[in-house]
């Protein structure tokens, strides 16, 4: 144990006292802290959405929209509109898609989204039944950089839950806003009181039309006896037929004579009713003669007036002479003004002590009713000459059409009387045919009249089914309010485990440790592992040898991981739940791997150098540091139960992340079976290997050209 201080005294004694020395072993205490601090602030947090904001990503959209009956749907312009709030990813907003493909080409931008033309109607096409899928183009630049793909492609399902949830979002609240006429029709009745007296009107319907084929099958049970009695009439119809054949003959004179009376008739109604238009014309000067003087006076002769009324009265009885058929109501309405223009006169020509102003409202409304009045009596003789005196006379001429073709047809030999008794004869046969289809629709639409009674029971009773009355409810509610939970019915509520503040205190346990893996292996890199000035010691042993020197390793070692922790939970301010556990499992793994890297090189000079340095290799890329173990390749993950890295990156997370059960002690455990190994190849291989170390030592000494 002596000797062992000895050759730590010496060394420490060349080493203080040598100022290049110090300052060699100055920077090789914290050349590897500054590995691993700048390591951990590079990937503080570049998933965060600060940091992917800068990534830009373009977006157009050429969706030309679609039209679902009167509602606009454009998908296209709704991503747009949710994307321009999501600060995720830098996005940019373009109006073509060569501009946004371009873009992604010339490096402008990270990758791009093109929403197709027909992506709305593409989109509902499942409403046609000729299902399209909706199309978007997603192009990536691969060659800008490694990690940016694998970021921008969240996009892609970004967008994606931006479609569902605005298509569904749309769907649901059209849906829920045409349902409103479900539960409240224009009456204002719900959807069981609209759909029951819908159901009561097809049951009179049905009713009605069961009655009516039944008066059919009555009908056509009475045709039979009908046609059994045609041959009997055959020969009546005969005489009947002679007999009227005389009796058109004469119909036929006297419509023609009754035709020339109407005409004449109607010719002298409208000659009286324009006679009568004309004296109401005149009157109707007489009228303003009288209405101007007693503006001016105040008064008028009653003379005049009395003259005027006596007028009145006998167009009046003129027009009560005329007989004008079917319009007995607007000429009633005619007489009923005739009687008020003359009640006014007659009051005018009474008014001898009224006031001046009496007069005057008695001439006012003289002049407002004779006006109606001639209104009336015109609209009459304009009815008359438009409407009564063109029916006359087009009646006349139908009478007359008539009686002629009641002639041709009574002019038919009783030949044709025989055939039509013959075809009447057939017709039983048929009629019994349709009959039968009579008889079947009938049965049937009994039989949909006794279920439709079943149903309109049950529509009655629907109001008092809980199915239904949620059904109401839910449809009465908000429907923005309904669409937006159908778009996202499942609030996912994340709860972390062992929860990290960031990447950067996430990717810290592999930093760590692989700053302290390059720390000692940059001194064994450039501080000798062989005792060369052993001719100072008393019989100096080799094991004495391996660990008097090694005491340097690990305090510089030691050294190395203080500055390392202290500047990543000082200086980069890294999470960690237990401090000083994160130093104990520091300065454990440094111990380690001074010591496995010093014995490497003690036992096998250079070539223990080249091995740490394949060592550290192999463990960067499979010790699961960055990425999960389990999607390594093959070799990677059978070598990583047997690195030390795992163990000493496993302990640090526990102790910054927090700790669970035992885990922290079984980690650190895990690296005394390379403690083990390092004194093996120290102490025991070492020996053997020193002459073949020290003509490797010659050898490249030789060439004057390696350490």
């Amino acid at each position: 144990m002596r000797n062992i201080f000895r050759v730590f005294t010496s060394d420490a004694k060349r080493l203080a006292t040598n100022v290049v020395a110090v300052v060699v072993i100055m920077g090789l205490s914290v050349i590897p802290s500054l590995y691993a601090w700048f390591n951990i602030l590079s990937n503080w947090d570049p998933y965060g959405e600060e940091a992917t904001s800068n990534l830009n990503v373009v977006v157009a959209s050429c969706d030309q929209g679609v039209e679902i009956e009167g509602i606009e749907l454009n998908i296209g312009d709704m991503v747009v509109s949710n994307l321009k709030e999501n600060k995720s990813i830098g996005w940019v907003f373009v109006d073509t898609e060569q501009e946004a493909v371009q873009g992604v080409y010339s490096g402008d931008y990270y990758a791009a989204l093109v929403i197709d033309e027909t992506f709305s109607a593409d989109m509902i096409s499942f409403l046609g039944g000729n299902i399209q899928n909706p199309q978007i183009t997603y192009y990536e630049n691969e060659k800008k950089n490694a990690i940016a793909p694998k970021i921008t492609g969240k996009v892609k399902t970004t967008v994606q839950e931006e479609i569902n949830s605005a298509f569904v979002s749309t769907m649901a609240k059209s849906l829920m806003e045409a349902s409103e006429h479900i539960v409240s029709t224009d009456g204002g009745s719900g959807l069981s009181a609209s759909v029951l007296n819908r159901l009561e009107d097809l049951d009179t319907d049905l009713n009605t039309y069961i009655t009516i084929v039944d008066s059919y099958i009555g009908i056509m049970d009475s045709a039979g006896s009908l046609m059994e009695a045609s041959n009997q009439v055959t020969e009546e119809l005969k005489s009947i037929m002679q007999a009227g054949r005389s009796m058109m003959n004469g119909a036929d004179v006297s419509a023609d004579n009754a035709a020339d009376s109407i005409d004449a008739a109607s010719d002298m109604v409208g000659n009286s009713l324009d006679a009568i238009q004309k004296q109401l014309d005149t009157m109707q000067k007489t009228m303003k003669t009288i209405q101007d003087e007693i503006i001016k006076t105040g008064t008028t002769t009653s003379k005049t007036i009395g003259l005027t009324k006596d007028a009145m009265v006998e167009l009046k009885k003129s027009f009560d002479s005329i007989s004008l058929p079917g319009m007995d109501s607007q000429k009633a309405t005619v007489d009923a003004d005739f009687d008020k223009v003359i009640a006014d006169l007659d009051a005018l020509q009474n008014a001898t002590d009224v006031t001046v102003e009496d007069t005057k409202v008695i001439s006012q409304e003289l002049e407002k009713d004779f006006d109606a009045c001639n209104d009336s009596f015109t609209k009459l003789n304009q009815a008359y000459k438009d409407t009564v005196d063109p029916q006359l006379k087009e009646t006349m001429r139908a009478i007359q059409k008539s009686i002629s073709e009641v002639q041709q047809i009574l002019n038919y030999s009783s030949d044709s009387i025989d055939d039509v008794a013959g075809a009447l004869g057939s017709y039983p046969a048929m009629m019994s045919i349709g009959k039968d289809k009579l008889v079947a629709s009938r049965d049937a639409a009994t039989d949909m009249e006794s279920k439709l009674q079943q149903l309109i029971q049950d529509m009655k009773g629907i109001e008092t089914n809980k199915q239904y009355n949620l059904l109401v409810t839910l449809i009465e509610s908000d429907p923005e309010l309904i669409a937006d939970f159908i778009s996202s019915p499942v609030n996912l509520e994340q709860r972390p485990i062992y929860e990290m503040d960031n990447n950067g205190s996430a990717t810290a346990p592999f930093y760590v440790v692989l700053s302290i893996w390059f720390g000692a292996l940059i001194l064994i890199a450039i501080i000798h592992t062989e005792v060369k000035s052993a001719d100072e010691f008393d019989n100096l042993k080799n094991y004495q040898r391996f660990f008097g020197r090694y005491i340097v390793f690990f305090l510089i070692g030691q050294l190395q991981t203080v500055i390392t922790v202290l500047g990543c939970l000082l200086y980069v301010g890294i999470q960690c739940d237990h401090p000083l556990l994160f130093w104990l499992a520091a300065s454990f793994t440094s111990f380690t791997f001074t010591l496995f890297m010093y014995s490497l090189a003690y036992a096998f000079g250079n070539v223990g150098e080249a091995a740490a340095v394949i060592l550290m290799v192999i463990q960067v890329a499979g010790s699961g540091g960055t990425f999960p173990v389990e999607v390594l390749p093959k070799v990677f993950q059978y070598l990583y139960k047997y690195m030390p890295f795992a163990h000493g990156m496993n302990a640090i997370r526990e102790a910054i992340a927090g700790m669970h059960g035992k885990d922290y002690w079984v980690y650190l455990a895990g690296m005394i079976s390379y403690i083990a190994t390092a004194l093996v190849f120290g102490l025991l291989i070492s020996v053997p290997c020193k002459k073949l170390n020290k003509k490797i030592e010659e050898s490249k000494e030789r060439t004057d050209l390696l350490l």
